[in-house]
């Protein structure tokens, strides 16, 4: 599916991928391919780190994979099975992790990944590093230090009926599956990204249903972004004091905002601070350039998680402190090997990504403990 002519300016398109199915058919081929020989290991072979890390795994396995990993270490592992149903009534989980020292009273940090249902690699991108903490504790300084001092409390796959539509044929759909009523054109879905209740609407998605963007009929009005804003501000969970919204793709730490409010310099300060404290990890990490920058500054983008977890609603509740909130779309770059095929990144390149974003969490962990928002 080559796109050759837009309007009438012929001469500034850019065509980078000249066959888009045949990119989807051979990723799917491959997919089936793998999954056959995966659903025909033993259970305990299954969810081997070189197993389970050599491809994507489908919703069902994906949970049952935490809940293996839950039951390995449950000292260090909670498994909440729901924390709300999707439209067509699929649970989201939950997992918190953390070690027993002050349990009740350190601090918490949120994590989520898979908003827009294509987005393979954000889910994928948790596992690894979860895995990494659980795995290490006890015998990796670093790991261990983590579940020591923080709390995680971790969504792993938000839109859970978008990513399990994804396994069926259409690999490239990004919202939810609600059908939107009175829509002239019978559209189905809202992009979960643009339906938090922060700056709602204002510029950066549509009110148009069939859009890929169609932010809801009103903030908010999704049962995954009820059930994660219902579950985020749970009396539980008064200690936040950071949280990332994990994406896909072009390499980018956005931290808030998606429109061109503003707010105090020295909180701009550090939270320009830590996002491109992440970007140098990576990049000494792996060589990988991630860009650092406020969302307005790449485009404008309102309704986003990120932004809600650093706004008012949350402000409201918790009046002592801002948290440090993210969005940071993973790999590839445009520019970079794989970046002409976007969403479509290889099962290869798991593992290099779940380790240069590890890195950069190990420090985001060390300098918002150090450099806590606190509001006078």
């Amino acid at each position: 599916m080559a796109v050759s002519h837009l309007f009438q300016d012929e001469d500034s398109i850019q065509v980078v991928t000249p066959d888009v199915q045949a990119v989807l058919d051979k990723e799917m081929t491959k997919l089936m391919e793998a999954e056959s020989k995966f659903q025909s290991l033993s259970p305990a072979d299954k969810f081997k780190a070189d197993t389970w890390f050599a491809n994507y795994h489908t919703f069902e396995d994906i949970r049952a994979w935490y809940k293996d990993l839950t039951e390995k270490y449950p000292d260090l592992i909670t498994f909440i099975p729901s924390i709300g149903k999707t439209y067509e009534g699929n649970d989201i989980f939950a997992i918190k992790v953390t070690s027993g020292k002050d349990r009740f009273t350190k601090p918490q940090i949120w994590y989520h990944s898979g908003d827009h249902a294509r987005e393979w690699i954000g889910p994928a991108t948790v596992q690894y590093f979860i895995h990494q903490l659980v795995t290490g504790y006890g015998a990796d300084k670093t790991s261990t230090s983590i579940l020591d001092r923080v709390e995680l409390i971790v969504v792993p796959l938000m839109n859970v009926d978008g990513y399990k539509y994804t396994w069926k044929g259409q690999r490239l759909w990004r919202k939810n599956r609600k059908p939107n009523k009175g829509d002239f054109f019978g559209s189905i879905g809202v992009d979960l990204n643009r339906n938090w209740p922060s700056h709602w609407g204002e510029g950066g998605s549509s009110s148009l249903p069939y859009s890929d963007v169609y932010m809801g009929p009103s903030p908010a009005s999704e049962n995954e972004v009820q059930a994660l804003m219902k579950f985020f501000m749970n009396a539980n969970h008064t200690r936040l004091v950071a949280g990332i919204d994990f994406h896909a793709f072009s390499q980018l730490i956005l931290r808030p905002y998606g429109e061109s409010c503003t707010y105090p310099l020295n909180l701009l300060a550090l939270l320009k601070k830590a996002g491109d404290g992440m970007a140098a990890v990576i990049r000494e990490q792996s060589g990988k350039k991630y860009i650092s920058e406020k969302t307005i500054e790449l485009y404008k983008a309102t309704g986003a998680a990120s932004d809600w977890f650093y706004d008012e609603d949350v402000f409201k509740w918790l009046p002592d402190r801002r948290l440090y909130a993210y969005t940071i779309e993973l790999r590839p770059a445009a520019d970079e090997t794989w970046g002409n095929d976007g969403f479509i990144l290889p099962p290869e390149q798991i593992v290099p990504t779940g380790k240069e974003i590890f890195e950069a969490l190990k420090f985001y962990t060390d300098f918002v403990l150090a450099n806590p928002i606190v509001v006078a």
